[in-house]
């Protein structure tokens, strides 16, 4: 059977369906409420400790849809630079994430430091009035077909237009946004070198990682990082456990004892104490965090759960590897 005939038979069944629809039903508790403000286009440069580069909004049209996406180019970077892809979570909720970049994220302050672009696609509230991802839309989990494919467009044309390395792409997102970075990476490895999720759930809510594996065959391991608080009342911690487990079993080790460092908050700066696991090296390698007393919302570097430190931690993670 040809990889592609693969892909196409993994949709979510029952169980992911389920999942899926408790975590928009909690997620759209709210909805309504505007929480992003500004106008397309170019960006001026922030204030003191904003990030300094330019945003640009482009819109991008695939067979799938249209969506707008903005790109973050740092001050000073060339050619060749890495590329990360940031995908928000429900924008119009209490507390959600803004569709549109913000200069005083961890995000683009260290893009400035380290000399990384940013691409981020934005969903339409046209598509989705909660600014959610439609994840329990079916062709969300076939290649070619969906919002998914619109992402991966978006991210190859904006390889081209940042001149990013091809080699050094990396996928994050929180909640919604974290499971559509799942699917996305599962049904378009070749794209990415690392991809890291904050309360978010695995591809197809499975958590033996098969689904996963199969969808990327021809990919094999990929770098993961998952985040996910105790306290989480959105994403139950458990969804970080399976999340987790589905990724040491997509990257074929399963089994393999982790190495567990606490990293205070009266350390690290943060609200919040994580303790971070690491499983397996280079390509196969799968990070945890538990961000102890964290719920579901992402903290002041507006990445995870936690604060910049363990934002700054995931980016580094991401920004080490190459495919």
């Amino acid at each position: 059977m040809r990889v592609h005939d693969v892909r196409e038979r993994i949709v979510p069944g029952r169980i992911a369906t389920v999942v899926v629809v408790l975590l928009l039903a909690a997620v759209w508790t709210g909805a309504g409420t505007t929480l992003f403000a500004g106008d397309a286009g170019a960006t001026p440069a922030g204030s003191s400790g904003a990030a300094g580069g330019s945003i640009v909004t482009r819109t991008l049209t695939n067979a799938a849809g249209t969506r707008d996406f903005q790109q973050y180019r740092p001050v000073g970077a060339g050619p060749g630079r890495p590329l990360i892809v940031w995908l928000h979570g429900a924008s119009q909720v209490d507390r959600g994430d803004p569709r549109q970049l913000r200069r005083t994220s961890v995000l683009l302050t260290e893009a400035d430091r380290q000399g990384y672009a940013v691409v981020a696609p934005m969903q339409s509230l046209r598509a989705d009035p909660a600014g959610t991802w439609r994840l329990t839309d079916p062709s969300n989990f076939v290649r070619g077909k969906g919002e998914a494919s619109i992402v991966a467009d978006i991210v190859r044309r904006a390889v081209r237009e940042l001149q990013a390395d091809p080699a050094r792409v990396y996928l994050v997102g929180h909640s919604a946004g974290g499971a559509m970075t799942q699917n996305v990476a599962a049904l378009y490895p070749e794209v990415f070198a690392g991809i890291a999720t904050s309360a978010g759930i695995p591809f197809a809510a499975d958590p033996t990682g098969a689904a996963a594996a199969i969808a990327r065959t021809d990919r094999g391991p990929l770098p993961t990082l998952i985040v996910q608080g105790d306290r989480d009342s959105v994403t139950p911690p458990i969804l970080g456990e399976i999340g987790v487990s589905a990724a040491l079993g997509a990257n074929g080790i399963r089994g393999v004892r982790g190495s567990s460092a606490t990293i205070p908050a009266t350390v690290s700066g943060d609200p919040y104490s994580s303790v971070v696991t690491r499983y397996g090296r280079g390509q196969q390698e799968v990070v945890s965090a538990v961000v102890h007393g964290a719920d579901h919302w992402t903290g002041p570097g507006g990445v995870t759960v936690n604060g910049p430190a363990l934002d700054r931690l995931l980016i580094d993670f991401l920004v080490s590897k190459h495919r």
